[in-house]
């Protein structure tokens, strides 16, 4: 375009040398030069629009807005040039949350800002617009909002600290404050409303990770732990554990199907839970085997309760289907001794009156060191 410019102006500046020196009329002369500008414009005008690119659609660079996209988790996807000459530490930047956390020290007040970053990572449709105003007397407008189709989530700064100026009036002043306030009350529902549905997971994946999904007992991780707990708080010696096992469990599997073991496996941990009440807590150690943890009791008080588990267990009829059925439980019982560290100790001497109770006919309950009281 500058070599058909200078063309044109050489082109304008001969005719015009020409037309001074050549001999006819002064109007013939105005006629000519008049018709050499009218080269002159059509060459201009036809190098500039040959210039001119095809494709006008605009590149994220060209937006007037900071412009941040993140996947659902908050991990930094892209952003546009205004957004990282905005955002210096863009690129060492892994989250939102991390990315806007020195931005924020600039704000009057971050705290409501902070809450919209924490309040998009935990609800996913979660969309919001907010006004931010900085220290240094600027205001922005932030819009977050999902990208549909794409899994993404998009934030918007925008710069409108030229249209606060312009709408400093009170009728203005007051729709603001308004608005403000309608944005507080929605973001706080939505806060209200994440944050219980994050309660309510959280306790549930707590209770799956501690308890037998079969019987709602505790599992043996959870057992063992609550046990040593006991142990660690414990200032008597009257600590006692009872290990129980249903008799001939795969007999009821082979005879009813394991369909009825399960049932009978419910009814058990049941009884077992019923009888133990407020004294202790029990636990499903694995397949037909239970524990219990008899807290503030001694030896001839398990033994007791013990019996009343084998005793309810014994007369209990167990249905499933058109199948009733009965079975037994072989019990063993001892004392945490007052210096053991863990309760390891305990679980394992009544592990072994468990097995002299199996060894002595099965359907009792045998004390550690003490005769049957069957």
């Amino acid at each position: 375009m500058g070599l058909q410019r200078i063309l044109a102006f050489t082109a304008v500046a001969a005719g015009c040398a020409l037309l001074a020196f050549l001999p006819m009329s002064f109007l013939l002369k105005i006629l000519l030069f008049i018709a050499v500008l009218v080269l002159f414009t059509f060459i201009i005008t036809k190098a500039y629009s040959s210039s001119q690119p095809d494709d006008w659609s605009l590149a994220p660079d060209a937006l007037p807005d900071a412009i941040i996209v993140t996947n659902m988790n908050g991990k930094l996807l892209f952003a546009n040039k205004l957004a990282k000459d905005m955002f210096p530490d863009f690129a060492t930047a892994g989250t939102t949350s991390e990315l806007f956390d020195g931005f924020h020290n600039k704000l009057t007040d971050r705290s409501a800002a902070d809450d919209v970053v924490a309040a998009a990572l935990a609800a996913p449709d979660f969309q919001f617009t907010e006004t931010l105003h900085f220290n240094d007397g600027q205001v922005f407008e932030r819009i977050t909002r999902i990208q549909q189709g794409e899994n993404q989530r998009v934030w918007i700064l925008r710069n409108i600290s030229h249209l606060q100026q312009a709408n400093h009036d009170n009728e203005m002043h007051t729709s603001m404050v308004e608005a403000d306030a309608a944005r507080t009350a929605e973001l706080a529902e939505q806060l209200y409303l994440a944050k219980n549905e994050l309660e309510a997971h959280q306790a549930e994946l707590t209770r799956l990770a501690n308890t037998d999904s079969l019987t709602s007992l505790y599992n043996r991780r959870r057992f063992t732990a609550l046990g040593e707990e006991a142990v660690k708080n414990s200032t008597t010696q009257n600590l006692c554990v009872v290990m129980m096992d249903i008799d001939h469990f795969k007999r009821i599997n082979d005879t009813y199907g394991h369909a009825a073991g399960d049932v009978a496996i419910r009814d058990f941990a049941a009884l077992a839970k019923e009888a133990v009440g407020e004294a202790g807590f029990v636990g499903r150690m694995g397949g037909e085997e239970f524990a219990v943890v008899l807290e503030d009791t001694v030896l001839d008080d398990a033994i007791k309760i013990a019996e009343t588990i084998r005793r309810t267990t014994a007369a209990n009829v167990t249905l499933h289907e058109a199948e009733k059925f009965r079975f037994t439980i072989s019990i063993g019982v001892a004392c945490w001794f007052k210096g053991e560290i863990t309760i390891e100790a305990a679980l394992d001497r009544s592990d072994q009156a468990l097995y002299s109770a199996k060894s002595f006919g099965r359907n009792r309950v045998v004390g550690y060191e003490t005769a049957s009281v069957a």
